[in-house]
């Protein structure tokens, strides 16, 4: 789900649409974070994450909503809704996020993309939000689709063209690599999907233990 609490604040307060706003904690008491914010923050450089004063100062009419974690579970459950129409085969990841099986829908429902677009549909008919979906033959490249889909869009990777793709972009866009890892993969001159899956497994064991090989296995 894009900008996922948000976008349900902007849904439940259409005034909200349209404007930089960011849910976080109690500016007031001058304490909190940044959980989510709008495109128009985003445009801004708001980030989620950082302090509230310190988005405060990038955009000093960000309007700042306090979050309401009941009513973001109950979306999250019509969510599973929408997807359960299509598949029983549902695996959460946080709130916001899911990987579904098709493979046995597809004879029900058609093509897969048939069965993105659907879901597409209802979450803007129904949920009043939109959401980005990666399509692929496993999770570690649906879950990077999904990041490098744009809001309201899919994106596709295949068997045949994963390499085109996937290899080119950093290291870091991998799914389990995270900042750390990346910076200590770029030491030894790894900076790419492409040359993390062309290194030796054994020595990316030897170097990283466990992660190491689930690294080796998920670029490749």
């Amino acid at each position: 789900m894009n900008s996922c609490y948000a976008s349900i604040e902007c849904s439940l307060n259409p005034d909200l649409k349209g404007k930089p706003m960011a849910v976080g904690g109690n500016e007031a008491s001058r304490h909190g974070i940044i959980l989510a914010k709008s495109e128009e923050a985003k445009k801004f450089g708001v980030k989620t994450g950082e302090p509230l004063w310190q988005a405060r100062q990038k955009c000093p009419d960000l309007i700042i909503v306090e979050p309401h974690h009941e009513i973001y579970k109950e979306y999250s459950r019509r969510a599973h809704e929408i997807y359960a129409r299509y598949t029983d085969l549902i695996e959460p990841m946080g709130l916001d996020e899911v990987w579904c099986d098709l493979t046995g829908s597809i004879t029900l429902f058609g093509s897969a993309e048939n069965i993105i677009r659907e879901i597409m549909e209802s979450f803007k008919k129904e949920l009043d939000i939109t959401v980005s979906i990666g399509l692929s033959y496993n999770k570690i490249f649906a879950k990077l689709g999904s990041d490098l889909a744009g809001r309201d869009e899919f994106y596709v990777i295949t068997k045949e063209d994963y390499r085109e793709k996937v290899w080119k972009l950093p290291a870091s866009a991998l799914f389990g690599v995270g900042r750390k890892t990346a910076a200590q993969l770029e030491c030894y001159g790894i900076t790419t999907v492409g040359e993390l899956a062309n290194c030796s497994e054994e020595w990316l064991k030897a170097v990283f233990g466990v992660c190491g090989g689930e690294m080796w296995l998920s670029a490749n």
